[in-house]
């Protein structure tokens, strides 16, 4: 070790991206894909043995860069290996921002506009693996002021539900699962509960054949509606302080039932935002939303020209078809859109003059 060297410690992604690992390449001792995933489990030593001077520099740069670093001395304690690693999925509330999460997300993974797109819209939203406490915290931190809320899974301490899709029969799936002792339940939702264990032989066994769909505990969202409520007049301040529903429509909602009063919960939130509406009566439906698909509907526009254009990209249809089928108002358009998507071309629309309603699939 050289006298006085000193290395450099990233702290966290804070504002960074990973667009800068081509640039950083040249200055580390490490293959992209290293320097990346040190990056992404900060805290983590990116050099050591510098020379002070050079060592100020390439903070500097990193700094600037938008990461949290720090120079220390190459004797000083190495930073502790963080304990768990996550997988992340990002939820958006509001479709509105779709294209702002879009931008963010593309400067964090370093990717074009159209690969973030395409990873907030599947299904789950996972968009990195195996990263630290300190990068969940960066990102929590830079997409909730976006609308966005950030979900963090522990893969060994993870917990599975199983779907099965038409590509392959029960009949199929039932010894897979029996052999994991598992006991098969109907279509679709055919096993709950699994270990991240099970769910890996599972996925082994029947994922290539697209014969099922499993479902992180952690990236699970539901909508809760209200079915029936009690006549008591105690129940009305309780809708309002659960839900946040203004006292004067508390009556309206409650001639119109069911109504929606929950969108997009984590599975932890549905059992604190349930329990209380249940113990005073309440009849409830939770309904999970990861999976279910939408056509969407033109019902008028202002300017069918923009909504075309939009429209043939998002669903992949030919444009003299899509300008075509907005010439002859109401249309329901065939392809079905996931949950994610969907809201984005209702909000983007609505934008953009063009009114619009969704149909499940």
């Amino acid at each position: 070790m050289m006298n006085g060297s000193r290395r450099v410690t990233v702290l966290s992604l804070h504002r960074g991206s990973a667009s800068i690992v081509r640039a950083l390449v040249p200055h580390f001792d490490l293959a992209p894909a290293e320097l990346a995933a040190r990056l992404f489990r900060a805290p983590a030593v990116l050099a050591g043995g510098l020379p002070e001077q050079l060592a100020s520099s390439l903070s500097e740069v990193l700094g600037n860069a938008g990461l949290r670093v720090v120079v220390e001395p190459d004797d000083a304690p190495l930073p502790p290996p963080a304990v768990h690693t996550y997988d992340v999925a990002l939820y958006l509330r509001d479709g509105g921002r779709f294209r702002d999460v879009c931008t963010e997300l593309a400067a964090v993974l370093g990717c074009p506009l159209s690969d973030a797109a395409a990873a907030l819209c599947a299904t789950p939203p996972t968009v990195l693996g195996s990263v630290s406490q300190a990068t969940v915290d960066a990102l929590q931190a830079r997409f909730a002021p976006l609308g966005a809320e950030v979900d963090a899974s522990h893969p060994p301490t993870a917990r599975y539900d199983v779907f099965a899709t038409d590509a392959v029969s029960l009949a199929v799936i039932r010894p897979v699962l029996e052999a994991q002792g598992v006991t098969p339940a109907e279509a679709p939702l055919v096993a709950r509960d699994l270990s991240h264990e099970q769910a890996e032989r599972v996925w082994r066994e029947l994922g290539p054949r697209g014969g099922v769909r499993l479902l992180d505990h952690a990236f699970q969202r539901f909508d809760v509606s209200l079915l029936s409520a009690p006549s008591d007049a105690g129940f009305t301040e309780l809708l309002v302080r659960e839900t946040g529903m203004p006292p004067a429509l508390v009556p309206k909602v409650l001639k119109r039932l069911p109504v929606v009063l929950h969108t997009g919960l984590s599975r932890a939130d549905v059992v604190a935002r349930t329990a209380p509406l249940e113990a005073a009566g309440a009849k409830l439906a939770v309904q999970l939303i990861n999976f279910r698909s939408f056509r969407l509907t033109v019902e008028d526009s202002k300017d069918p020209a923009a909504a075309a254009e939009l429209l043939s990209t998002a669903l992949g249809l030919p444009a003299n078809e899509t300008r075509s089928a907005l010439s002859r108002l109401p249309h329901t358009f065939q392809p079905a859109v996931g949950d994610t998507r969907a809201r984005w071309l209702v909000a983007e629309l609505r934008s953009r003059g063009t009114r619009t309603s969704l149909v499940s699939h």
